[in-house]
């Protein structure tokens, strides 16, 4: 729970234990004086937290680290009118009337326009938001389920690949990807959160209505919502498409070992296109890069099932040369039940002694780019939700041989009177080594799906006081390791319900 300046015995606590000063260090200057805004800890966390209040600071907002008399608007997440009301009862002030209640996407909207904007009804934490928002509406015009009910975190919903809502979050995930190139984390989140709760729905959005009590609908998701409702379409996404800057940026991260920083320093650099960066002649590549381009083709086009599943018996039989008892498993998209993907990972451990160290280097792959473990024992699991785990991987890319695939119409007698005929297709594979004690923990990480672990971890930290990532579960509360030899041991510790693997399309 957070401490506040206010009453005065709190502001003391606080300066004894010499956390938060209640006026940072600050060179940013404040543009809009009558706006003082303190961010609400609850239900979001210290990283989180911080980092918005270091974004309102560089816009020209006056940010409180502490609730102090000064304070004029409170900025909430995921709590409700009277959550925030029995918050603030804790923290020993009466009268909260003095107070603006908001919600995160007022805050959302200020960031986005670069100024405070008026705090309108939309935004506003309310008693009557916490009573059924559909009691207006007619029995025959309610969905099926109780929206209210709707968990913010997906490890909470059992999410299928039927999607009611394709045209919603489509566009949701093409303005996600722009503000990922951009860099922008919170607004990415904001539309994948929305985009995941809209997956979860057992009927398709065609009114306002119907969104109402949901989790995760801020306000520009709700805009564009509304847009696409009455328009058919999101003029917003469609705009995103047609950006230069979005257009360039999604043809350099197709590119295999091309990211986000890269992209931006090429298209500083002037360049725009594929073609002009093959063209650029002082532009040094990395040797996953050249791979990247060698094979582009290959790579940028789906992986089907059974192309996963021929890739599969040559992983397991190569590594049960090395090691006979060894499990391997596919993870990723494949084994949440897809059909299609554009690349391949695979879990590799191995019971008993660790043999495991020497495998990845025994000459199994054409192309490899191998990371070394890094894990410590007794590591405490990442504070950060995207972490990048610490196990020994290799990024690689496969040579399949197409008559390996079943089902395809292709001869393959070509192959020998064609010279030309190519009988081969570049896949990209992700080989993960794990330790057998971690396994479960890894074989959770890396089936996904991305957002859905997002939300594990996120539950993990706010309601249950607990540390997760993909090497081990860490409860605070009693400062010990939880063990788990299986997937399901793990949402026990968690207090939570199992949830399938082809359930976690969130």
């Amino acid at each position: 729970m957070e401490r506040i300046r206010a009453p005065a015995v709190f502001s003391q606590r606080k300066r004894q234990k010499g956390r938060h000063s209640p006026n940072p260090a600050c060179s940013y200057e404040i543009k809009f004086n009558k706006f003082v805004i303190f961010i609400m800890q609850r239900k979001m966390g210290m990283t989180r937290r911080t980092f918005l209040m270091e974004l309102a600071r560089r816009k020209g907002f006056r940010v409180e680290s502490e609730l102090s008399d000064s304070v004029t608007h409170i900025v909430a997440e995921n709590n409700s009118y009277l959550e925030v009301l029995d918050w603030l009862r804790g923290q020993a002030v009466q009268d909260s009337s003095r107070f603006e209640l908001l919600d995160i996407s007022w805050f959302t909207a200020c960031m986005e326009a670069g100024r405070p904007v008026d705090s309108e009804m939309k935004y506003r934490l309310m008693e009557q938001q916490d009573q059924s928002l559909t009691s207006n509406t007619s029995e025959s015009e309610v969905p099926s389920f109780t929206a209210s009910k709707v968990s913010q975190y997906s490890c909470q919903r059992k999410t299928t690949l039927n999607n009611f809502n394709k045209k919603f979050t489509d566009a949701f995930e093409i303005m996600a990807e722009n503000y990922e190139f951009k860099e922008n984390e919170i607004f990415c989140l904001e539309f994948l959160r929305a985009a995941s709760v809209l997956k979860f729905l057992p009927f398709p959005v065609v009114r306002m209505k119907d969104i109402q009590g949901l989790p995760c609908m801020g306000h520009q998701v709700r805009d564009v919502i509304e847009e696409i409702i009455e328009e058919g379409e999101s003029s917003r996404a469609k705009e995103v498409l047609n950006d230069e800057r979005y257009k360039s940026f999604k043809q350099f991260t197709s590119v295999f070992g091309v990211g986000v920083k890269t992209s931006e320093k090429w298209y500083r650099m002037g360049l725009r296109t594929l073609e002009e960066v093959k063209a650029e002649k002082t532009l040094k590549l990395s040797k996953m890069q050249r791979a990247g381009f060698l094979y582009y083709e290959d790579l940028v086009s789906c992986v089907s099932k059974a192309e996963a599943d021929a890739v599969g018996l040559i992983v397991k039989k190569t590594v049960h040369m090395f090691l006979p008892d060894a499990l391997v498993t596919i993870t990723g998209g494949f084994r949440r039940g897809k059909k299609i993907g554009h690349d391949i990972d695979f879990l590799i451990t191995n019971p008993g002694p660790r043999e495991d160290d020497g495998l990845l280097h025994k000459g199994l792959l054409l192309y490899c780019d191998i990371i070394e473990s890094t894990f410590v024992k007794e590591q405490l699991p990442s504070r950060k939700v995207d972490a990048m785990d610490n196990f020994q991987k290799c990024f690689a890319i496969l040579k399949l041989y197409q008559p390996r695939i079943e089902n395809r119409s292709y001869n393959a007698s070509e192959e020998f009177d064609m010279a030309e005929v190519k009988d081969w297709k570049a896949i990209r594979v992700d080989l993960v080594i794990s330790p057998f004690e971690q396994y479960a923990y890894a074989l959770l990480g890396w089936t996904g799906s991305r957002q859905f672990g997002r939300d594990l971890r996120r539950y993990a930290t706010h309601e249950k006081k607990m540390m997760l990532d993909n090497h081990a579960l860490y409860d605070k509360r009693k400062r010990i390791f939880l063990k788990a030899g299986s997937e399901e041991e793990i949402f026990a510790h968690l207090g939570l319900d199992y949830v399938e693997p082809w359930e976690r399309n969130a």
